[in-house]
Protein backbone atom coordinates (compact mmCIF):
# COMPACT_ATOMS: atom_id res chain seq x y z
CA UNK A 1 0.00 0.00 0.00
CA UNK A 2 1.17 3.65 -1.19
CA UNK A 3 -0.14 6.68 1.18
CA UNK A 4 0.75 10.07 0.64
CA UNK A 5 -0.47 13.67 0.76
CA UNK A 6 0.19 16.04 -2.60
CA UNK A 7 0.15 19.57 -1.03
CA UNK A 8 -1.55 21.02 -4.27
CA UNK A 9 -4.92 22.47 -5.28
CA UNK A 10 -7.04 20.10 -7.05
CA UNK A 11 -8.01 21.02 -10.39
CA UNK A 12 -9.92 19.30 -13.03
CA UNK A 13 -8.93 18.85 -16.62
CA UNK A 14 -12.82 19.43 -17.35
CA UNK A 15 -13.54 23.30 -16.04
CA UNK A 16 -10.04 24.04 -16.86
CA UNK A 17 -9.96 24.54 -20.40
CA UNK A 18 -9.40 26.80 -22.94
CA UNK A 19 -9.64 26.86 -26.62
CA UNK A 20 -6.59 27.49 -29.11
CA UNK A 21 -7.60 28.80 -32.79
CA UNK A 22 -4.54 27.22 -34.94
CA UNK A 23 -2.63 29.26 -38.00
CA UNK A 24 -4.44 27.20 -39.98
CA UNK A 25 -7.75 28.29 -38.46
CA UNK A 26 -8.49 24.74 -37.25
CA UNK A 27 -9.37 25.20 -33.45
CA UNK A 28 -8.25 23.30 -30.86
CA UNK A 29 -9.25 22.54 -26.90
CA UNK A 30 -6.10 22.40 -24.45
CA UNK A 31 -5.08 22.19 -20.73
CA UNK A 32 -5.66 25.76 -18.95
CA UNK A 33 -2.70 27.03 -17.36
CA UNK A 34 -4.10 26.60 -13.88
CA UNK A 35 -4.56 22.56 -14.93
CA UNK A 36 -0.66 22.53 -16.45
CA UNK A 37 0.63 24.13 -13.18
CA UNK A 38 -1.38 21.24 -10.79
CA UNK A 39 -0.14 18.45 -13.41
CA UNK A 40 3.51 20.25 -12.55
CA UNK A 41 3.36 20.10 -9.24
CA UNK A 42 1.81 16.50 -9.16
CA UNK A 43 4.56 15.60 -10.75
CA UNK A 44 6.92 17.25 -8.78
CA UNK A 45 5.68 15.99 -5.71
CA UNK A 46 5.56 12.47 -6.90
CA UNK A 47 9.55 12.50 -7.77
CA UNK A 48 10.18 14.08 -4.86
CA UNK A 49 8.47 11.20 -3.21
CA UNK A 50 9.49 8.03 -5.30
CA UNK A 51 11.65 8.69 -7.31
CA UNK A 52 12.38 6.33 -10.00
CA UNK A 53 10.06 3.76 -8.73
CA UNK A 54 8.76 1.40 -11.33
CA UNK A 55 5.21 2.49 -12.40
CA UNK A 56 2.52 0.86 -10.94
CA UNK A 57 1.24 -1.89 -13.37
CA UNK A 58 -1.40 -4.04 -11.34
CA UNK A 59 -5.07 -3.68 -10.50
CA UNK A 60 -5.55 -1.26 -8.25
CA UNK A 61 -7.38 0.79 -6.28
CA UNK A 62 -6.96 4.55 -6.20
CA UNK A 63 -8.54 6.46 -3.20
CA UNK A 64 -8.37 10.09 -3.61
CA UNK A 65 -9.72 12.24 -1.13
CA UNK A 66 -9.38 15.73 -2.58
CA UNK A 67 -9.75 18.82 -0.53
CA UNK A 68 -10.65 22.25 -2.35
CA UNK A 69 -9.55 25.45 -1.67
CA UNK A 70 -12.75 27.10 -2.43
CA UNK A 71 -17.21 26.20 -1.34
CA UNK A 72 -18.39 26.48 -5.07
CA UNK A 73 -19.66 22.69 -6.46
CA UNK A 74 -17.32 20.47 -7.69
CA UNK A 75 -17.49 17.12 -10.00
CA UNK A 76 -15.59 14.39 -8.13
CA UNK A 77 -14.95 12.50 -11.75
CA UNK A 78 -13.30 15.24 -12.53
CA UNK A 79 -10.91 15.61 -10.00
CA UNK A 80 -10.68 11.94 -10.31
CA UNK A 81 -10.07 11.77 -14.20
CA UNK A 82 -6.93 14.79 -13.34
CA UNK A 83 -5.50 12.94 -10.67
CA UNK A 84 -5.50 9.56 -12.81
CA UNK A 85 -3.79 11.50 -15.82
CA UNK A 86 -1.18 13.49 -13.68
CA UNK A 87 -0.35 9.99 -12.24
CA UNK A 88 0.24 8.49 -15.32
CA UNK A 89 2.71 11.40 -16.23
CA UNK A 90 4.28 11.13 -13.30
CA UNK A 91 5.41 7.39 -13.81
CA UNK A 92 3.62 6.34 -10.84
CA UNK A 93 1.01 4.04 -12.43
CA UNK A 94 1.68 2.73 -15.66
CA UNK A 95 -1.96 3.33 -17.18
CA UNK A 96 -5.12 4.47 -16.06
CA UNK A 97 -6.91 2.24 -17.85
CA UNK A 98 -9.87 -0.58 -16.21
CA UNK A 99 -6.79 -2.90 -16.08
CA UNK A 100 -4.84 -0.88 -13.65
CA UNK A 101 -6.91 1.34 -11.97
CA UNK A 102 -9.75 -0.87 -11.23
CA UNK A 103 -11.46 0.91 -8.84
CA UNK A 104 -11.61 4.53 -6.97
CA UNK A 105 -13.67 3.11 -3.83
CA UNK A 106 -13.98 5.74 -1.14
CA UNK A 107 -12.52 8.60 -3.09
CA UNK A 108 -15.01 11.71 -1.67
CA UNK A 109 -14.69 15.67 -2.14
CA UNK A 110 -14.18 18.40 0.91
CA UNK A 111 -13.25 22.04 1.69
CA UNK A 112 -10.60 22.86 3.29
CA UNK A 113 -9.71 26.38 2.58
CA UNK A 114 -6.40 26.74 4.76
CA UNK A 115 -4.80 23.79 3.41
CA UNK A 116 -6.00 22.21 0.06
CA UNK A 117 -4.47 19.15 -0.51
CA UNK A 118 -5.06 15.24 -2.22
CA UNK A 119 -4.39 12.50 -0.13
CA UNK A 120 -3.53 9.64 -2.13
CA UNK A 121 -4.05 5.73 -1.09
CA UNK A 122 -3.21 3.13 -3.60
CA UNK A 123 -3.92 -0.73 -2.22
CA UNK A 124 -3.77 -3.70 -4.31
CA UNK A 125 -7.29 -4.62 -6.07
CA UNK A 126 -9.35 -6.43 -3.44
CA UNK A 127 -7.36 -5.26 -0.33
CA UNK A 128 -10.32 -2.81 1.58
CA UNK A 129 -8.08 0.47 1.20
CA UNK A 130 -10.52 1.91 4.66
Amino acid sequence: MLKFTLSVVPRTKKNSQSFVTLKNGRTILLPSKPYKEFEKQVIQAVSSLFGNLEPINEPINLRCIFYKDAKRKSDLVGYEHAICDALVKAGLIADDNHEIVTSMDGSRVYYDKNYPRIEVEITKYGELPF
